[in-house]
């Protein structure tokens, strides 16, 4: 549990390093990006980087490490072996074995990067849910907040709900039951 809060509080000093640098590079130094507030596609580019950059990199290394792991499975040869072009083994043979895990962790990541929008919106001035509760928070709206909490809960459970439903079309040994 300690190395999870001091790896969580690294998580949240690093990306608000990166908030900073982005925002003083981008926008104030080279003047390419606004800095805050909404508009254009431009106003968008700093919040979906730094939002993004760490589900990102933990999706793809996942994936990766997913891939190598079935290319390595006795079916994935069979399949190679019956002369089945290589690109037909791995889009529907290898990926679709591997994704199980990777959509867990997108799934885990989505609920995580729209609880973690507070942050990102707060410091952009992007109009939101999350500057709603920053803004309920300080104002001592207690209604305001648990009505966003209660719905940050239903979208948890919204999410696991259809990432379990979607492992039942990806693969086939896990089945609906009534």
């Amino acid at each position: 549990m300690r190395q999870f809060i001091i790896r969580r509080t690294l998580y949240a000093i690093i990306t608000l390093l990166i908030l900073s640098l982005t925002i003083l590079v981008f926008s104030v130094w080279l003047g390419w990006l606004p800095t805050s507030g909404q508009g254009g596609w431009q106003h968008l580019i700093m919040p979906a980087l730094a939002l993004g950059w760490y589900f990102a990199a933990s999706l793809l290394r996942l994936t990766r490490s997913s891939m190598l792991e079935v290319l390595r499975s006795e079916y994935i040869k069979l399949a190679r072996l019956k002369g089945l072009p290589g690109i037909a083994v791995i889009a529907m043979h290898a990926f679709k074995n591997a994704l199980i895990p990777v959509l867990t962790l997108a799934g885990i990541n989505l609920v995580i990067m729209i609880n973690a929008g507070v942050i990102i919106e707060v410091i952009f001035a992007w109009p939101g849910i999350g500057r709603l509760l920053y803004e309920g928070i300080f104002q001592r709206d207690f209604p305001l907040v648990q009505g966003i909490v209660l719905l940050a809960g239903i979208m948890i459970v919204a999410i696991n709900l259809m990432i379990d439903i979607l492992y039942a079309y990806i693969d086939p040994r896990i089945r609906l039951t009534k």
